[in-house]
């Protein structure tokens, strides 16, 4: 029976190239279970049957084989992409060193009776930088809108919220700051802006998920 057990797997496995290593495999598995069988007591005739019936569909497992020796290339990150997120954190990484240092004029000049003209280089650079934020952050949105990686929240109020967040924010800093007289401090008022975003979010992103 153990011969009629080779020829029985060679058979199985004729006409499939490249399945040598396989084939003994299962070979040695069935001789195997088909002695373990004949220890157990079984008649050969019967642990004939049951060392073939164990074998399975031999198209599943070369399939199976042939797909874990063949994995799918990962998808390459394309290098435009990897240009455009560098460019976005450059404008974002400017745009809060323009918000930091946008009360120099007001100091410099200011200590030379030019505090008018001081005050306009201060609104002028805070309008740059406003205006490089909104180019990274609309960047931003195109990137997440075409790989779908990042949802925002779509309840009204959220979006309401975020349409005021920013000029809300910038009051607020030119509000302290010209009450205080504390230019060099006042600028915290952007990071803290941004974790009460990062928080509101979150607290949206949980009520949706509920």
């Amino acid at each position: 029976m153990r011969e009629q057990l080779i020829k029985y797997v060679e058979l199985l496995f004729a006409g499939t190239p490249n399945s040598y290593d396989i084939q003994q495999e299962i070979l040695q598995n069935t001789l195997d279970r088909y002695d373990d069988l004949i220890s157990q007591g079984k008649t050969p005739e019967a642990a004939y049957r049951l060392a073939i019936s164990g074998i399975g569909d031999i198209n599943e497992i070369l399939g199976n084989t042939a797909a874990s020796e063949s994995p799918a290339p990962a998808p390459a990150v394309p290098e435009k992409a990897n240009r455009k997120t560098s460019k976005r954190k450059v404008m974002q990484a400017v745009a809060i060193g323009m918000y930091i240092c946008c009360v120099l004029p007001v100091i410099i000049l200011g200590d030379i009776g030019n505090g008018i003209i001081g005050v306009c280089l201060m609104f002028l650079i805070i309008a740059a930088a406003t205006v490089l934020i909104i180019l990274a952050s609309s960047g931003s949105k195109e990137k997440n809108a075409e790989t779908d990686t990042e949802k925002e929240p779509k309840d009204p109020l959220y979006k309401a919220y975020k349409s005021v967040s920013g000029i809300v924010t910038l009051v607020i800093y030119l509000g302290i700051s010209f009450w205080s007289g504390a230019w060099y401090i006042t600028w915290l008022v952007f990071p803290i802006s941004g974790a009460i975003d990062g928080i509101v979010k979150a607290i949206f992103e949980l009520k949706e998920a509920k």
